[in-house]
């Protein structure tokens, strides 16, 4: 599939310009870059949300295709919408220099259904998206983690990703996804603890019979003895 999105230039800027083009399905949006002056851009609401829908799950780098013929390569780097009606506002896009390494924050994708799901445990996504750095042809478009293995208590942290020609702008300790002991299961576990007390007790009966045993026996030779 080609990442390819139609745009044009725009000359309205402002408020009131801006709400009227988006009544008629146009977007605002702009691309910019280190060194480059900033371009205003416009796109066809329909075409950039079919486009969003096409590439769910990735971020994947771009190729804008101006009014006049210009190509210009870019990665999405952020999103404007309303908030109650999810209409599109704004969009920025990142020219990409091929010299230039950049940051990218690219979907998480989870693979597999993990242990501790099906031990009765409660899957906790952390992060649905990684910021990473890199040259933007060496960077993927989404993360893959597979957590088919994770047990309960278990988690994936950034330092568990093995992936070559990137950096992860986040701490290695910080958590990606986890699997939670439900309240459920852990009070389980708190009364197959408890269960175990009665053993201790059944312990000391024991003892307690070896000692009127051995009283009974003393009585008894002293009986004797009378």
């Amino acid at each position: 599939m080609e990442n390819t999105i139609k745009a044009y230039k725009r000359t309205w800027i402002g408020t009131s310009a801006c709400k009227k083009f988006r009544k008629q399905g146009i977007i605002p949006a702009v691309v910019y870059g280190h060194g480059d002056e900033a371009i205003n851009l416009a796109v066809n609401e329909k075409e950039f949300e079919k486009f969003l829908d096409e590439i769910k799950g990735r971020n994947p780098v771009v190729d804008l295709i101006i009014d006049n013929g210009e190509v210009i390569k870019a990665v999405i780097k952020s999103i404007q919408r309303e908030a109650m009606t999810r209409r599109l506002l704004a969009i920025d896009f990142q020219k990409i220099h091929r010299e230039e390494k950049i940051v990218m924050h690219v979907p998480v994708v989870l693979k597999g259904t993990a242990i501790g799901i099906k031990a009765g445990g409660i899957l906790d996504h952390h992060l649905r998206t990684i910021p990473i750095r890199g040259f933007a042809d060496q960077l993927p478009d989404h993360i893959e983690i597979d957590v088919s293995n994770l047990k309960l208590g278990q988690t994936i942290h950034i330092s568990d990703l093995k992936y070559e020609n990137i950096e992860f702008v986040l701490p290695p300790e910080t958590p990606i996804v986890s699997v939670l002991i439900p309240k459920k299961v852990a009070e389980a576990a708190t009364v197959v603890e408890e269960i175990k007390e009665p053993e201790v007790i059944t312990e000391k009966k024991h003892e307690t019979k070896e000692v009127d045993e051995e009283a009974e026996k003393t009585t008894t030779d002293e009986d004797k003895k009378k």
